[in-house]
């Protein structure tokens, strides 16, 4: 890919981060709220700190996509390919923490999440330039 292809490939990657972003900010609303509701039966000190927990990684995230979208060299490519790669055991390792413990908003972030780290590591190779190596021929021995 060139650099320019690269540049355009991760601002749609960026684009789709902003919707996970804007997920999670409904998420952390939705755990304000029931957390101050429910803040007098114990569960909502809980769901407050999932929520500063969630906002920590907002922050964090709000800093990757605005690196993600800068991205145009193969160098960079492979780093954001890492990076994706490296979110993917912890997707799956909330989306099931989320499915056990009834949190139906968790397990939907994190199954976002999760559809777009498989979507550009099936991406990987030819972002960074490995499907179009040649490895040498064959040759059948007669």
């Amino acid at each position: 890919m060139t650099e320019r292809e690269i540049n355009d490939y991760f601002r749609k990657v960026a684009g789709f981060m902003v919707g996970s972003f804007v997920l999670w900010i409904c998420i952390i609303i939705y755990q304000c709220i029931a957390g101050i509701i429910t803040i007098f039966w114990g569960y909502g000190v809980a769901t407050l700190l999932l929520m500063v927990y969630n906002l920590i990684g907002c922050i964090r995230y709000f800093k990757n996509i605005r690196i993600i979208r800068e991205c145009h060299t193969q160098e960079q490519a492979e780093s954001v390919c890492k990076y994706f790669e490296n979110q993917i055991p912890i997707c799956w390792l909330f989306m099931f923490i989320n499915l056990i413990f009834g949190g139906v908003l968790g397990f939907a972030g994190n199954l976002y999440d999760l559809i777009l780290a498989y979507q550009v590591k099936k991406k990987k190779g030819e972002l960074i330039g490995q499907c179009s190596k040649f490895y040498g021929s064959y040759r059948e021995e007669e």
